[in-house]
């Protein structure tokens, strides 16, 4: 696929990057820092990875200390102590914090401003988070129990999901331009020991939750149980493998038909390798940050995956292995679909082959779907299908 989509040509692609070989990585430079623990001996491995002479590194260590960014002695802050970002005092001598400094005074004296600054940051889709774990308060770090205790050293991989890129005919009419530029649906936080399967079981998305089957005849029968316990195959496709969810044994190998098509050389695309997505952990797969891998559920919907960072675990995150996958941020825009004959309330059904309207789908909400497709008596009028609308913001 390397073929396709050019990441050669692409600069905010990564290399090839094996997750277990990154994690060893660390490990061994760890080693070597801690046998040289000499400030000077530290000091030439900086310059050695950097590639900058002692004097660019003897800089670096007085401008962007501690000692220019916070007010009073570095010293006394503990390990346990959360800076406060928003309360910087005014005798800083670092340029960024003064700006920093400036767009929140006139955020907190402009509202306007401060309304768009919040809407640039929703449409950015870029979190704020430093530090992986939960909502606590500060300086108070839970204990974790063995049974719960994330691995020491661990990898941190932070996924972004988008919003589904393919969806069925019929709508697609309505709903390609919420889904044509790409945005992003959320960012997941995963460790490198944990299977792909935690990270579908993290990802939401309305083609799961929705009810298939014709409600015309009767709108108020029960509703079939959810796409998802109907149809519970999907792969991730990431460097030319396939991993697909076999957990249950109504699962499918989705792929199959794929591959199939990929065997005619005319396509010059594969060969393509096949495991099992439960039998899978991150740190076995070989990644590259930026590049857009694939997430397909329901036979056809499509959503982009892109592994954007890679680290290690550090002890200010959160230790316990049950906040794993972490969701960072949910990306979510206030725009719903309205009833198409009423235009003020949401849509709550969507009829196909519908004679009495002039588009299919057609999308009404709960009231003008009984008052204009029944009769007083609930008798259903003309010919049409009928489903449960799920707005994509559920």
């Amino acid at each position: 696929m390397d073929r396709v989509h050019e990441a050669d040509r692409r600069s905010w692609i990564g290399e090839k990057m094996k997750v277990r070989d990154f994690k060893q990585h660390w490990i061994d430079t760890f080693r070597s820092c801690e046998s040289d623990p000499e400030e000077n001996g530290r000091r030439y491995k900086i310059m050695e990875l950097m590639k900058v002479p002692e004097s660019v590194v003897k800089a670096l260590e007085e401008e962007c200390g501690l000692k220019p960014t916070l007010h009073g002695r570095p010293h006394s802050l503990s390990s346990t102590q959360v800076l406060d970002l928003q309360d910087i005092p005014d005798n800083v001598d670092l340029v960024t914090v003064k700006l920093h400094k400036q767009d929140l005074d006139k955020r907190a004296s402009d509202a306007a401003y401060r309304s768009r600054s919040i809407r640039i940051f929703k449409m950015m889709g870029s979190t704020s988070r430093v530090n992986f774990s939960k909502s606590k308060p500060a300086g108070k770090i839970s204990k974790v129990s063995p049974s719960d205790q994330a691995p020491v050293p661990e990898v941190a991989l932070v996924v972004q999901i988008f919003r589904p890129i393919k969806l069925p005919n019929k709508l697609r009419r309505v709903t390609i331009s919420t889904f044509i530029n790409n945005k992003i649906q959320g960012e997941v936080v995963v460790l490198g020991s944990q299977s792909l399967t935690a990270l579908r079981n993290t990802i939401s998305c309305v083609a799961d939750i929705n009810a298939p089957g014709d409600y015309s005849e009767d709108p108020d029968k029960p509703q079939c149980p959810k796409a998802i316990e109907l149809y519970k195959s999907g792969f991730f496709f990431i460097g030319n493998t396939f991993y697909n969810d076999m957990t249950d044994p109504s699962c499918r190998d989705y792929s199959e038909v794929i591959r199939e098509w990929a065997k005619n050389p005319r396509r010059n695309v594969g060969p393509f390798e096949v495991k099992r997505m439960e039998d899978t952990c991150f740190n076995d797969l070989e990644i590259q940050l930026g590049y857009p891998y694939v997430y397909v559920h329901q036979g056809y919907c499509e959503h982009l995956i892109v592994f954007s960072d890679m680290r290690m675990l550090h002890p200010d995150d959160s230790q316990h292995m049950s906040d794993y996958p972490m969701i960072l941020q949910n990306h979510t825009h206030p725009k719903r679909l309205l009833c198409w004959l009423c235009h003020k309330a949401p849509a709550n059904w969507v009829t196909y082959e519908n004679e009495r309207v002039t588009e299919d789908p057609f999308f009404f909400c709960d009231t003008c779907f009984r008052s204009y497709n029944y009769t007083a008596d609930k008798k259903k009028i003309g010919h049409f299908r009928a489903e449960p609308y799920l707005d994509v913001l559920i």
